[in-house]
């Protein structure tokens, strides 16, 4: 039986701690204040193109169905926080929807809070899904642009991409450019 040695892949290694957060925490708060921008800044135009359109469609169509679906002018459908008493299923969905960004308010104002019943309708309960669906994923989005930012994203891949990466990057360290392996 022969032994195999397998090495690490060259690969340059993702920032910790103080550097990590300094080279996300601009992404991050943009991505989080317009959907989408994180991406942007990172150099990601396409990945943040789709995001701004994801956003903007299933808010639109949110707005429509919690609007169509509000009974004898009571409006209600979004989910708000709920601390006098505490109830935790509110406000777990409280904090996926706000994910959308500082809109959270605006639907809150209009379809959420103190004056509003909860879910009345299945026409309510699907915008509720779209700005809540809209606001889990802007959370996913700003997970990945901190891998990305910090490059903790080389590690995810497997290790036959990784070994490609690693090849492309000891090649391009030999003729002295520093471009980015994921352009």
């Amino acid at each position: 039986m022969s032994k195999e040695t397998s090495e690490l892949p060259k690969l340059p290694l993702p920032l910790r701690k103080q550097k990590a957060f300094q080279a996300s925490w601009k992404p991050l708060l943009c991505n989080w204040l317009v959907p989408g921008s994180g991406y942007w800044m990172i150099g990601e135009k396409g990945r943040a193109k789709v995001l701004f359109g994801i956003t903007v469609l299933f808010c639109a169509l949110a707005w429509m169905q919690l609007s169509a679906g509000a009974g004898h002018g009571i409006p209600g459908g979004v989910f708000v926080p709920k601390t006098d008493p505490f109830e935790w299923m509110p406000t777990l969905g409280a904090a996926a929807t706000v994910g959308i960004g500082p809109i959270y308010g605006l639907f809150a104002w209009a379809f959420g809070g103190a004056g509003t019943e909860p879910i009345r309708n299945l026409t309510q309960e699907y915008g509720s899904s779209y700005v809540m669906i809209a606001g889990l994923l802007n959370w996913l989005c700003c997970f990945d642009i901190f891998d990305r930012a910090t490059g903790r994203w080389v590690w995810r891949l497997p290790k036959d991409e990784q070994e490609a990466l690693s090849g492309q990057t000891a090649g391009r360290a030999e003729n002295g450019s520093n471009a980015n392996p994921s352009e």
